[in-house]
């Protein structure tokens, strides 16, 4: 639920999918099949929150065609999706740099939200940033054109960029995020730590540590950080499975 929430955005679906990272572990098939699935949930839309593509390859030449190639890969995925699709850029595809991550975003239909914002409903602003680690982001440029008393939604990979939304008091209702992977491998514990879970993440990525998986409130304002689809820097997951989330608009 969400405070001061415009009554014509009432029942407005969102899917979230975040940390792809196909290309070593996770192949183009699984992704087709999760926009497979979103169309059938019938959502008004679709963010992607970055880290498309992963590689190993210790020859530099060969890493980038491989890293090409495996963005190239989400092109006809990605194109499957029904709903209008908005991104923006992870660690991964900053790293190497974002040409390959253009191109694709552009192929596909997929629009890219780098610093900048756009007007989806009346009253309703999306808004995306680049990534905390490798990026520039600017939450100022990001949210400038907004619509005066529009409700802004915001795209950051990392979800310790929530920490700067805060201190700011930028008028952001809520932050999708992704990044951590929920941790990737989460062990039992005997009582529930911050996140009320009954499980703890040994290992968080930088940027990741504050926010490290599912919903947070701080005053009226929320994040979610979704636990992601593909798995990196390791081949597997435990007790933390990958997540498309649905999320449905409603007033508080």
């Amino acid at each position: 639920t969400i405070p001061h929430l415009p009554a014509r955005l009432a029942g407005k679906r969102i899917a979230q999918i975040s940390d792809i990272h196909v290309g070593e572990y996770l192949d183009p098939q699984r992704v087709a099949e999760a926009i497979q699935r979103v169309n059938e949930l019938g959502v008004d839309l679709l963010m992607l929150t970055g880290d498309f593509a992963s590689v190993r390859e210790r020859n530099y030449e060969l890493r980038l065609q491989r890293r090409r190639q495996a963005f190239f890969s989400l092109v006809e995925p990605l194109r499957l999706a029904q709903a209008p699709t908005y991104a923006v850029p992870g660690n991964h595809d900053h790293w190497g740099g974002l040409e390959p991550l253009v191109r694709m975003a552009r192929e596909a239909g997929v629009r890219l939200l780098r610093n900048e914002g756009v007007t989806l409903d009346e009253g309703l602003w999306l808004a995306g940033v680049e990534d905390m680690w490798g990026g520039r982001p600017d939450l100022k440029a990001a949210l400038r054109d907004a619509p005066a008393g529009a409700m802004t939604l915001l795209m950051s990979h990392s979800p310790d960029y929530f920490d700067n939304v805060v201190q700011r008091d930028a008028p952001v209702a809520v932050q999708f995020s992704g990044h951590t992977h929920g941790g990737q491998v989460r062990l039992p514990r005997l009582t529930p730590g911050p996140d009320g879970l009954y499980t703890y993440a040994p290992i968080v990525p930088e940027y990741g540590r504050h926010y490290p998986i599912g919903l947070r409130r701080v005053g009226e304002r929320m994040i979610y950080t979704n636990r992601g689809l593909g798995c990196w820097p390791i081949p597997f997951r435990f007790n933390c499975p990958p997540e498309i989330t649905v999320f449905t608009l409603q007033p508080a």
